[in-house]
């Protein structure tokens, strides 16, 4: 077995290691968009090394050697997600072009150092408008992220108050859709059970202040019972292990819903609640019946 050969299969090895084996990656969005980064670089590194390992052999000249290595190394990243499907990890066709992406860039950048196969310099120009291309794809999910915490980091103590759609970066749908309109965020219930909005990840540590300030409305012509849920990065996800409290909006109010964090603090049953750190807001309708829409104008610390 050739040394290059012997190289390609302990990359394929490696590989197969940062997909497959569970990795100590926070759950949170940074930790999302890294991980789902990740299999750019990976892949370009596969194609990179079928590249290499080939380029002398006489069956793969020329454009042969690229379609081989390309479809190798997007092929590698499909097949990767199909395993992982039954195996219960996060599959997703965002990975599958993710992993293509890395393997185009992997070919126009070996085309652009390549002195074998004699190119034109529009072929170069091509193969490096290509690479740049696939950078940026690759960097803007990361640009957008960091653009989300720089917000939501100077924004606080205000939690969201919707002057940017950035905001919806940090809140997650359950049953519901949900828009902003004006300066505020509009809700509409479309499930029957529990359906509500979840503001994910606000910045963690509350312990400096005194209040949870919610300002809402329940623009509909029918009463809504608003329930309020908060835990922290401890939670177990059963109901004696955060804070929950109800609120009935009368159709048509507009209510500033002041909670004392002292009362978030002793929402669980069996402990304290973590107030630095700080996972999760939820406001979802308690019942059916009743009003089908919410509109949400800021959360805030005082």
């Amino acid at each position: 077995m050739s040394r290059r050969l012997l190289y390609l299969l302990l990359l394929f090895v490696l590989a197969g290691l940062l997909l497959f084996v569970p990795m100590p990656i926070a759950p949170t969005y940074a930790g999302r968009t890294l991980e789902n980064a990740g299999h750019t670089p990976l892949f370009f590194l596969v194609t990179l090394g079928v590249l290499f390992t080939m380029r002398d052999h006489p069956r793969f000249p020329g454009v042969r050697l690229y379609a081989l290595a390309g479809m190798i190394g997007a092929g590698a990243g499909f097949i990767s997600e199909v395993i992982q499907k039954p195996l219960a990890r996060d599959a997703s066709w965002e990975d599958v072009a993710a992993d293509a992406v890395g393997a185009v860039l992997a070919l126009a950048v070996y085309a652009l150092f390549e002195r074998r196969t004699k190119m034109r310099a529009w072929h170069r120009l091509g193969a490096l408008a290509v690479a740049l291309s696939c950078i940026a794809i690759f960097l803007t999910p990361i640009v957008r992220m960091t653009r989300a915490y720089v917000h939501r980091n100077g924004e606080f103590p205000v939690l969201a108050d919707f002057h940017s759609r950035i905001e919806l970066y940090w809140t997650l749908s359950f049953g519901v859709n949900r828009e902003i309109v004006g300066d505020a965020l509009e809700v509409e219930f479309v499930a029957d059970e529990f359906p509500g909005v979840a503001f994910h990840e606000p910045v963690a540590d509350w312990r400096n202040f005194k209040t949870l300030v919610i300002d809402v409305a329940n623009p509909a012509a029918e009463p809504l019972d608003l329930g309020v849920r908060v835990h922290d990065r401890q939670h177990n996800h059963t109901f004696n292990d955060r804070f929950n409290r109800r609120y009935p909006l009368a159709a048509g109010e507009r209510r500033t819903l002041r909670i004392p964090l002292e009362d978030i603090r002793n929402g669980p049953r069996q402990r304290l609640m973590d107030m630095a750190h700080i996972s999760d807001i939820k406001l979802f309708r308690g019942g059916q019946a009743g009003s089908r829409r919410l509109r949400v104008y800021s959360l805030r610390l005082e």
